[in-house]
């Protein structure tokens, strides 16, 4: 059986193009299916919605602002794991090292 992953990306949830999923907790929130989808989705929201200026790969430029460098597209975001009942995720073991964004 293989383990099922969903990967959050810190974008806010009327800009995040992610899918729905809930948890018993609070309002749904939205998720992908990897860590390249969630770069993308926060790449497209600093562009569209923050107004900045794509220079690299992984940088991004703001008049009045410094540099914005996201994390590599391999390890973007905080990863959540399948609970027991598989209707409920979790974050995934040591994902508080990987950087976890919250939005």
């Amino acid at each position: 059986m293989s383990t099922k992953y969903k990967v959050l990306c810190g974008t806010p949830r009327e800009h995040c193009i992610g899918s729905l999923y809930s948890t018993d907790q609070d309002l749904p929130k939205k998720s992908h299916a990897s860590h390249e989808e969630a770069f993308k989705c926060y790449a497209r929201y600093l562009v569209k919605a923050e107004g900045y200026i794509r220079i690299g790969p992984r940088e991004f430029r703001k008049d009045g602002h410094p540099v914005r460098v996201l994390t590599k597209k391999i390890r973007f975001g905080g990863r959540l794991r399948a609970g027991k009942e598989g209707s409920r995720y979790m974050p995934a073991s040591r994902a508080g090292t990987r950087g976890i964004i919250v939005g």
